[in-house]
């Protein structure tokens, strides 16, 4: 989840795709936000990659982190500065964050960022958290010992709501990220849902060779209850990396954003957690 910094700052920066001249843009501020109900809210700041014909290294890259913004977090009864420190299990590997305050449902967070010449604010509210009634793994026609998770919850059909589900492989990585078309809203999913999660994108760079988890593995399912501007954000995000062909560049648009003064989200998720171990024998 912590790569998408790498496709926001550089694919938005193309103005066509029949471009000769390379011209420099002004930087942008970058922000991925979220808060969750229960945990302590994270804040990653980047600046937007400049596009030339010099190569960039991933690792290179880190160079556009922002490690000395102010960023503050008012929750209506409080307002905390966040601490910016390193920690290798996101990527880029520095974060803000605190311990002084965790999210709380129903609540609205705004966030702040001034940094030079950077003022950024936005506004994310913790929705209520659904439960997840029941699992079944699914093992794939064409992709025998590889399984997608068919997961059972029931949507409120008085209201209007969207979905989100990240996935953390425990083998493999140590962060969530997106899963393979696991982002939903209730017009295509019904009251008594019944969806398919898959295993996520960890490398934007390269081709992903199939979505499924490895018989064996260790998941942790991350299931969020979003709102209409996550849903905006996370199901445009789908769109480029699984229809088009390489995520970094392949397109003339910007994502979808709610943060004034930057792109990028500042997102609340009212998140079910379910620890979960791909069996090694469905149908054997």
């Amino acid at each position: 989840m912590r790569k998408l910094f790498f496709f926001i700052i550089i694919s938005f920066l193309f103005s066509s795709c029949y471009q000769t001249e390379i011209e420099e843009a002004t930087p942008l501020l970058v922000v991925e936000g979220w808060v969750e109900n229960d945990n302590y809210p994270i804040v990653q700041l980047t600046t937007t990659v400049p596009i030339s014909r010099e190569h960039h290294s991933v690792d290179s890259l880190n160079q556009f982190l922002i490690k000395w913004a102010k960023v503050t977090i008012d929750n209506g009864d409080k307002k905390v500065v966040l601490i910016g420190k390193y920690d290798k299990s996101y990527n880029p590997p520095f974060i803000y964050t605190t311990t002084d305050m965790k999210g709380e449902i129903g609540k609205t967070y705004t966030l702040q960022v001034d940094y030079e010449q950077f003022h950024a604010n936005a506004k994310a509210t913790i929705l209520p958290p659904v439960e997840i009634d029941n699992l079944q793994f699914i093992e794939g026609e064409k992709n025998p010992a590889k399984y997608g998770v068919k997961v059972s919850f029931h949507d409120n059909p008085q209201q209007k709501d969207y979905y989100k589900f990240f996935v953390l492989t425990k083998k493999n990585s140590s962060t969530f990220v997106s899963s393979y078309f696991g982002t939903f809203n209730d017009e295509v999913i019904g009251e008594y849902a019944n969806v398919m999660v898959y295993n996520g994108r960890s490398n934007l760079v390269h081709p992903m060779e199939n979505p499924f988890f490895n018989a064996g593995n260790g998941v942790i399912l991350k299931f969020c209850h979003i709102d209409s501007v996550g849903y905006q954000y996370w199901k445009a995000f789908e769109d480029y990396y699984v229809e088009g062909r390489n995520p970094i560049f392949n397109s003339n648009k910007n994502l979808p954003t709610n943060i004034s003064g930057a792109i990028g989200y500042w997102l609340g998720y009212g998140v079910t957690y379910r620890n979960i171990q791909i069996p090694s024998n469905i149908g054997h």
